[in-house]
């Protein structure tokens, strides 16, 4: 299991994100945080953007197929994909996230 996190341009963007991995069953208990401050370097100068963080639980065989998915639909202002592996879940979370996500 991991938790993902998708870092969004727009709240939009994020929220459209969030529809269809749970309707496609890729993902489970979406989180969105609007109005995240994100700040890198580029170009050797600082630099912030406001950004829409998506958190959510799937399974880690998942991974691949959510990034493959999101790439295909948002072609312009792909937002940033990683995971982080969950190592303690509860035994009724865990069940929930195995049969209510896509079988691999």
């Amino acid at each position: 299991m991991v938790l993902i996190h998708i870092l969004c341009s727009s709240p939009s963007q994020a929220n459209s994100i969030v529809d269809f991995l749970i309707d496609e069953k890729l993902m489970l208990n979406a989180l969105v945080s609007s109005k995240m401050l994100h700040k890198r370097l580029k170009n050797g100068q600082n630099e912030s953007l406001e950004q829409t963080l998506i958190m959510g639980t799937t399974k880690a065989l998942l991974f691949n197929k959510i990034k493959k998915r999101i790439k295909k639909r948002f072609l312009e202002n792909l937002p940033s994909i990683y995971a982080m592996p969950i190592i303690y879940m509860d035994e009724h979370q865990n069940l929930e996230l195995q049969t209510k996500t896509l079988k691999v």
